[in-house]
């Protein structure tokens, strides 16, 4: 009794703690980060040439993220920015929060093929080959940006993909990879112009009221919204879960990307939660979308 009473207070002070990032200090760090966290349901022995292209200080690990939607409250953030800026607050009248050019890939083709040929900025991309221990695979993510609500429906469309490339896929993207991050049954990517509530003005100015795709969009650029005293980004996608029918048994190579789109600033996050990536588990259909529970 007493274990339980120490475990159920010790869950409670979690879901109360602060929302934090810590940056990471290196690519190497960047790497282990991966290994230990986003991998850590996979045996080592399924993961293999683990690289990573940007800037370190663009990558971090999150805690107390529970209003974004993940169970467990934890994970990575890359960033087209700095991931400092992430667990800072939301300031009214302020257009950028989090708004910086770093030192990130330039010109990204996977990412300027997404927007339609804009250039691409601060990119910030993990790669990795995996042997699935089954024929299925999956990841939960979150989109956020400091683009909105400013910048809907402009020249600056950031996004990002999840190329997934190997034996039985056909895509239009580097070794013929399949984007995965797509809105549930459609083949429209996750991006600023796709998921948004219109086009508005600095925060705290009054929310746009128009809707693209907005069941999965939530507002944090007015004072009252629930996350506004805790994260930067002026809004954020509800959270995606993505399956994908793979072969059992053969190697497959994955890209995730993050870039800015048009200029390098106004900086765009994905945040992908602890232990998100794995193999195994019952397909089911969500809006036509196959994925995994």
């Amino acid at each position: 009794m007493i274990i339980l009473a120490f475990g159920l207070k010790q869950q409670s002070k979690a879901q109360d703690s602060n929302f934090e990032v810590t940056p990471c200090q290196d690519s190497m760090a960047v790497i282990d980060l991966f290994d230990s966290v986003f991998f850590s349901v996979m045996p080592s022995q399924n993961i293999a040439n683990l690289q990573f292209s940007g800037d370190p200080s663009a990558v971090g690990y999150f805690e107390a993220g529970y209003f974004l939607g993940f169970d467990s409250g934890k994970g990575i953030v890359l960033t087209t920015g700095k991931a400092a800026d992430a667990d800072n607050m939301n300031i009214c009248g302020s257009a950028a929060n989090a708004s910086t050019n770093n030192n990130g890939v330039q010109g990204d083709p996977d990412l300027q093929q997404i927007n339609n040929g804009s250039s691409s900025y601060d990119g910030c991309i993990i790669e990795f080959d995996f042997l699935p221990k089954s024929n299925k695979i999956q990841f939960n993510y979150v989109f956020a940006s400091e683009e909105y609500n400013d910048y809907v429906f402009a020249a600056f469309n950031d996004g990002f993909g999840l190329f997934l490339s190997g034996e039985g896929i056909d895509g239009d993207f580097t070794n013929n990879a399949d984007n995965v991050a797509l809105l549930p049954g459609s083949n429209i990517s996750v991006s600023i112009d796709n998921v948004n509530i219109g086009k508005g003005g600095k925060t705290c100015s009054g929310a746009p009221t128009g809707c693209t795709n907005c069941e999965y969009f939530i507002n944090n650029s007015e004072s009252g919204d629930p996350a506004f005293n805790k994260f930067v980004y002026d809004a954020y996608t509800k959270v995606f879960r993505v399956g994908q029918y793979i072969f059992h048994g053969e190697w497959y190579h994955v890209k995730i990307a993050i870039g800015d789109s048009g200029d390098g600033v106004f900086d765009s996050a994905i945040f992908l939660e602890e232990k998100s990536f794995k193999t195994g588990g019952s397909v089911t259909r969500v809006s036509g979308l196959k994925i995994m529970k």
